[in-house]
Formats: C-alpha cells, structure tokens, sequence
C-alpha cells in the first residue's frame, strides 16, 4: 500500500500553513507571496499539501473511504501540478516530505484501479503505441533534423561523446522544432561530439510516473536505459526539464542508486552552454535588444535535485537512522541560464519576485493542464502578472510546457508579454 510508506509525513503535519506560502524571508510584497497554485484556485485547505495530508490520514485510519469519496478525491489529487514548492516550505519548518505524500497518493490511485485519469491515459497509451505523446509516426521524429548532418548514434557503427536526447514535445509540436534546431547549431558551433537516437527515441515516461503509473514507468524506463547503455555515450544533454529530471532523479529513484551513480551523466541544455561559455567554447557577439524576466522551470529547479537514495525509518523527533540528505530544493538548475542571459550583450535581465526555488509553476506539470485545463490557465495567468510587474517585454524559459501554457496565458489576458526559449535568443547573440 503506497501510502504506508509516507505514514509519518502526513500524520506529523502541524496545520501550520506553510506549504500556502513562500518562505516569510524570501517574501518580497502580498501579492506575490503565494506559493500553492492548488489552494489558490481551489480556495479551501483541501487542496493545499496540509489538507491532503489530512487525506492520507483520514484513509490509513479508516476515517474516510476511496469508494465514498473516488471521484472527489482523484480531483484533489490530481488537480496538483506537483510542483514541489508546498515540499520545499515545509522542509524549512517541519523536514516532512510532502512530495513524497503527494506521489504515493497518485500511486495509491493507480493501485486501486481509480486513476490516472482518462486524459493521462490517452498520454501513456500513445507513448506505447508511438514512443511518444503525440501520437505522431516514430520516422517523423527527427524530421527537424534534416539536412542538418547530426550523427544516429542508433545505427551501428555510430558513436559520439554526447548524446542529445531531444524529447517529444519539441520533436513534434509545430513551432518548437526551433529548438532542438539551435540547441545543434550551439553544440556544432562549440565544435563538441554530438548525435540523437533519431527515429528510434522514445519518450522519458515521466508523465507516467508524474501520474503514479509506475509499471507503465519502469516499461519504459527500461527501455530508455538499454538504448543510452547501447550508445556508449556518457554525457547526455537533453532541452525538457522533464526529461532532464526523469533521466537524472526518476531513473536513479527506480534503482534505487544515487544521481551520481548512474552510468551516464545528464546534463541541462542551459548547464552545458553555461559550461561552453565559461571554457571560452561559445562566446557571444551579436547585441540583443530586449528586457527579458526569467521563469524557473520546476522540474529544472526544486525538482531537479540529484537524487539521493536512502532506505531507513524515522526515530525519535522525526529524525532519520541512518541519517538522509533531504531534497531541499536548493540544488536544482538555477544559475546556469541566468549565466546565460547575463552574458548576451545589450539584454536587460531583470527578476521577478518568485524566483528558484520559490518560483511560481506555470501551472502545466504533473499532468494538471491535460486534466484541468482551466486551472492550469489559471495559474499561468498568475505568473503573467508577475512577470509584467517587472517591466520586461518578454518571459523566458527552457521547458517546452511552461513555453505553450505560459503563451496561452498571454493570449487569454491580452498581455504585451511574449513568451521565448532561451535558445532562440542565444542563437541571435552568436
């Protein structure tokens, strides 16, 4: 039962209100202070960590029952973007590990039959019908690639130092092929070893695991594992902060070994450019003339975090034996684009108020956009505001769902923002 597992965690929380809440030093005015999409469109304690807390609770004790409550609690629950921002207040107060009650609620869901729910599914029948979301043909993958002379390092004989895994989203969604396209330009112009799996790249599955289908995870987890192993090739750069993350912190989780210990490397397309300008590889020329603000991916920042694997139980004072490193949130993909930015002559970058790991989730992860577009529109529209508070002309990011969400957003409110990747603006600066 998943949710034995993180019995302590949601019996020990204080009601205190945190997880509501950016951290009372980090907050810089009222308005923008807020940390939990969830409680903020749902309006009651319900649908704040604390209240599923409260859930989680009431279900080991017997107080409440799946098959009286089914379809309000799969709402509650997935009606999340899992963002991890309630995860990160907490830890600062309580150390309780509110994503973890989170994930198992999902996975408690999906063991009992209830979830996911049908938008995530047609997700994850497509990733195994098609090896990827969209439901589009596998030999149309790498149609951004033509012309382009990228190496397959899944033809026999093919070899490279860097694999560049590009993902589905910006392999298939019109508009997005820009990316993958600079991303090549960026890595050819830096003169590094490079190739993609082509035709023959499947999805990361983390949607799956986001949803708390965990068999249909590991299928393709596996499947990810021996490809990367089959290639040789130890760094691997990938643009999707999802896939960033899955590579990194869910396929280590699943074997329950250390980020550091994987046989390969995973590197953010903005760490590795970081990485390329501070060597002196890349340099950039070119002025910008912009005002740009910069939107933290969540899977690129608090829920970046290597992982750290750890198996024991909780003692006196909630304490750990043997004792376990925390994921805090600190440690995820914060300065690398600001480093970026900073380096493109002529931007102005300016900071909006919620930033790294207290920045607002643009309201698309964990499958909350699929499920409940409204409240996904709702939340973009929140970080909008915030990012027209700063004066900028644009809001940029490095996460294909925070691009399109973010975008629709804009195009709901009549804002003068628009929404860019970081890459297409490191292109114009080479």
């Amino acid at each position: 039962m998943a949710l034995e597992k993180i019995e302590y965690d949601a019996t020990h929380c204080q009601r205190c209100s945190t997880c509501k809440w950016s951290h009372l030093w980090e907050v810089k005015s009222h308005r923008f202070a807020r940390n939990c999409p969830s409680v903020v469109y749902g309006k009651f304690d319900t649908y704040a960590a604390q209240g599923k807390n409260d859930i989680v609770t009431g279900l080991l004790k017997g107080e409440l029952s799946w098959e009286d409550s089914k379809d309000r609690l799969l709402e509650i629950i997935y009606r999340c973007p899992v963002c991890a921002a309630c995860d990160v207040s907490c830890k600062r107060v309580m150390d309780l590990d509110i994503i973890g009650v989170l994930d198992a609620l999902r996975e408690e869901a999906c063991e009992r039959g209830y979830g996911p729910l049908p938008a995530h599914k047609e997700f994850i029948q497509s990733i195994m019908n098609y090896d990827n979301v969209w439901k589009q043909p596998r030999n149309r993958r790498a149609g951004w690639a033509k012309k382009l002379d990228i190496k397959d390092l899944s033809k026999a004989g093919e070899t490279a130092d860097v694999l560049y895994y590009v993902g589905c989203t910006y392999a298939y969604k019109p508009g997005m092929e820009t990316v993958p396209m600079h991303t090549a330009k960026i890595l050819k112009a830096a003169g590094i070893d490079f190739g993609i799996l082509g035709a023959k790249e499947i999805c990361c599955g983390g949607i799956a695991d986001n949803v708390g289908d965990k068999k249909s995870f590991e299928e393709i987890a596996k499947k990810n594992l021996d490809m990367f192993k089959a290639t040789g090739a130890k760094t691997i750069v990938t643009n999707c902060p999802g896939c960033f993350m899955t590579f990194s912190e869910k396929y280590a989780r699943l074997q329950k070994i250390d980020t550091e210990k994987l046989p390969y490397t995973v590197k953010h397309s903005t760490q590795f450019i970081a990485e390329l300008l501070q060597a002196g590889k890349l340099t950039f020329t070119r002025p910008v003339d912009m005002t740009v603000t910069w939107h933290d991916p969540c899977h690129l920042g608090r829920r970046g975090e290597p992982y750290k694997h750890w198996e024991g139980k909780r003692v006196k004072f909630g304490l750990t034996e043997p004792p376990r490193e925390m994921n805090r949130g600190v440690n995820g993909i914060y300065e690398a684009p600001r480093e970026i930015l900073k380096a493109i002559p002529g931007l102005r970058f300016v900071e909006m108020e919620r930033i790294k790991e207290y920045a607002w989730c643009c309201g698309s992860g964990g499958g909350a956009k699929s499920a409940y577009p409204d409240f996904a529109l709702a939340t973009a529209k929140e970080r909008i505001e915030e990012a027209e508070a700063t004066g900028a002309g644009a809001i940029i990011t490095s996460c294909p769902w925070c691009e399109s969400n973010l975008s629709d957003g804009i195009d709901a409110g009549g804002s003068r923002l628009r929404v860019g990747d970081i890459l297409d603006i490191a292109v114009q600066a080479l």
